[in-house]
């Protein structure tokens, strides 16, 4: 007799005009018994179904996004200190670490950059983000597929 696991992943993006859209995917899995004795075996199926997920939701949103036919700068884009939405923050700049990494996984994962900011930023420059949102674009692009997946 099987143990019944559920995993579930959910995203939801910004769009331009303070739209969203998401995607979530949930997956009911049946494992052997036995999986439960070896921790590290169960620890590791798990997070085999997580990132399975993770993807699948991720190329979802991919194919979702309609294109951009704005240049990556925008003149109309939000003050360093007011996002998009209007509310106010005063946080830390992204670091030059960050959007080395940034500019370095979206080429990797052969991501429109553009695009990626239009949609998530409001056209903002990765030099324009915080700290914080530079850190979710981060783990935005690590869970992107790469250019070569699912087409």
């Amino acid at each position: 007799m099987g143990v019944t696991i559920t995993v579930g992943f959910s995203r939801k993006v910004g769009e331009p005009n303070y739209g969203s859209r998401g995607a979530s995917l949930h997956l009911e899995v049946e494992l052997d018994r036995s999986s439960l004795d070896d921790s590290e075996r169960f620890q590791s199926e798990v997070e085999e179904f997580f990132e399975r997920a993770r993807d699948a939701v991720a190329r979802e949103l991919q194919r979702e996004a309609s294109p951009s036919s704005e240049p990556c700068e925008t003149s109309d884009r939000p003050s360093d200190q007011e996002s998009r939405n209007g509310w106010r923050h005063a946080s830390r700049p992204a670091t030059p670490n960050q959007i080395r990494a940034i500019h370095t996984i979206a080429r990797h994962r052969g991501v429109d950059f553009c695009q990626l900011l239009d949609t998530t930023f409001g056209g903002r420059t990765v030099e324009d983000l915080s700290i914080v949102e530079a850190s979710l674009l981060i783990d935005q692009l690590k869970s992107s597929p790469t250019s070569g997946e699912g087409n």
